[in-house]
């Protein structure tokens, strides 16, 4: 399984929001499996009590 460390710099997608109640951040992944496919994640880390948040984005 491919680690999504590997992703661009982050943008809010307004209007989306994690379980923290938080607005969602778009990522893009760079991973083999996943090259160029965007995805919303929770802003603050799991490490630093994030809700783990991630979802593929579909436009």
């Amino acid at each position: 399984m491919s680690s999504l460390s590997n992703s661009s710099m982050a943008y809010v997608d307004e209007g989306r929001y994690c379980r923290c109640g938080n607005e969602a951040l778009l990522k893009t992944s760079w991973t083999e499996l996943n090259t160029g496919r965007r995805f919303l994640t929770c802003r603050i880390s799991k490490k630093m009590g994030g809700c783990n948040y991630f979802l593929w984005y579909e436009n």
